[in-house]
């Protein structure tokens, strides 16, 4: 029991952020201290500014697409110390694109 506790103490301040790109897709998986939640949220929060912060209102724990204001889709799951995005270039264009790139790399800089 103490040896499960340790790694899981071990394991709380570990960061891993993954990001794919392909020439149908791009994928973010971003593992982080809980603690760090609150500033991935804050990202989250300053990219869909406006009107589209009441997108993070929604149950994104079990995962949803969304459909931004700008017009980028994609699919975001956000639970604390966890956050996947997965952007489908078919559904978008190169605004959506460079929405979603932008957003990573604020997600990216919030966890490290």
């Amino acid at each position: 029991m103490v040896l499960a506790t340790l790694i899981y103490a071990c394991n709380q301040g570990r960061t891993s952020v993954k990001v794919s790109k392909t020439a149908t897709r791009y994928e973010m998986t971003a593992i982080y201290p809980e603690r760090k939640t609150a500033s991935v949220l804050l990202a989250l929060k300053d990219s869909f500014k406006d009107q589209d912060t009441l997108l993070l209102n929604k149950n994104l724990g079990t995962g949803k697409e969304l459909s931004l204001a700008n017009g980028a889709v994609f699919y975001l799951r956000f639970n604390p110390g966890k956050l996947e995005m997965e952007f489908l270039n078919a559904k978008n264009d190169q605004k959506g694109f460079d929405f979603f790139d932008k957003l990573v790399r604020e997600v990216k800089s919030a966890v490290n």
